[in-house]
């Protein structure tokens, strides 16, 4: 009788004691893996490879996410996901978890990115852990990306990352409020004008930098072409909180810019959009915050001083 193992199958008769071979790749292995007790979330086994990843000290999966994972979105996908694996225990044998892909901190300080995958075996109430470092992959993939979202000239995101960060935000809580302010300076083409692209160039960075330094570290500020930025600001309380950043960032373009010897003195108009309520997208919220932005414009009245002047205060001849 022809017992020939079939082409794919493994003809185990073949291979060494099971018990070593499996310490053997265990070991040897050049990605992190764990095995984790569900009951408790111990961690009763780690490679060599997981010991670069990770602080030997961490004695369990729960630790490790709130310890080792610097990124609080990272660790509520990561909890997440295990929550959604455990409650199938009743009905699976096995479950999945799906990739996601991690910031952890390790026993050097070094922060390394790493690609997660692991499956659960409820019955034998274990779970295998593969942890692998993609820190150069993922690094050079971040530094494009960053360059592909961010304006050349003034640093600030551009309308690319504008989108990127919109989808992120829906992704992640899409019954969240969020608002958007649309900015367009006043007395800017004078200034080009006058002193010419150069000098302008340096009042949009200026002004790009007193923008972001002005609002929270979540919100996203974005230079849209010309002399027009917008603030995406997700997670907003209401309206009045939109009116009351509004107010403040006008204060904040009215004060001088100085370039060089020059005292250059601008304002603007802002605009704002509320998720949902003004639109259930990007477009149509930037559509509505466009609008308010140029019913304001025509509410102010024109400005009959010189919109630039020397440091010691006179208007330079053209």
């Amino acid at each position: 009788m022809n017992t020939a193992s079939l082409p794919g199958q493994i003809d185990f008769s073949t291979l060494p004691d099971l018990t070593t071979l499996g310490q053997t790749l265990f070991e040897k292995v050049p990605i992190g893996t764990v095995v984790v007790r569900l009951s408790d979330s111990q961690i009763i086994l780690r490679n060599p490879a997981f010991r670069h990843i990770a602080d030997d000290r961490i004695a369990t999966m729960s630790a490790l996410i709130d310890t080792s994972c610097v990124d609080p979105r990272q660790q509520e996908q990561f909890h997440a996901q295990i929550r959604q694996a455990k409650s199938r225990a009743d009905c699976e044998e096995t479950s999945e978890l799906p990739e996601l892909v991690l910031d952890l901190k390790g026993a050097d300080g070094r922060v390394r990115i790493v690609q997660h995958y692991a499956l659960f075996f409820h019955k034998l109430d274990i779970a295998i852990g593969i942890f692998r470092d993609i820190s150069d992959i993922k690094r050079k993939y971040r530094a494009l990306q960053k360059d592909a979202f961010t304006d050349e000239l003034t640093g600030v995101g551009n309308r690319r990352g504008l989108m990127e960060r919109w989808n992120e935000e829906i992704e992640d809580d899409p019954a969240q409020t969020i608002g958007f302010l649309m900015i367009d300076l006043d007395q800017f083409k004078p200034i080009n004008d006058t002193y010419g692209h150069a000098t302008g160039d340096n009042v949009l960075r200026s002004l790009a930098r007193r923008l972001r330094k002005s609002v929270r570290k979540s919100d996203y500020v974005v230079r849209l072409g010309g002399d027009e930025f917008g603030i995406l600001l997700p997670d907003i309380e209401n309206r009045t909180m939109l009116e009351t950043v509004s107010n403040k960032l006008l204060a904040v373009l009215r004060r001088p810019v100085m370039i060089d010897t020059l005292k250059l003195s601008l304002s603007g108009s802002i605009g704002g959009g509320l998720y949902p309520e003004d639109g259930k997208n990007l477009a149509a919220i930037m559509v509505h915050a466009d609008q308010s932005m140029y019913s304001t414009k025509k509410n102010i009245p024109t400005q009959k001083h010189s919109p630039y002047e020397s440091a010691a205060g006179k208007t330079p001849s053209p």
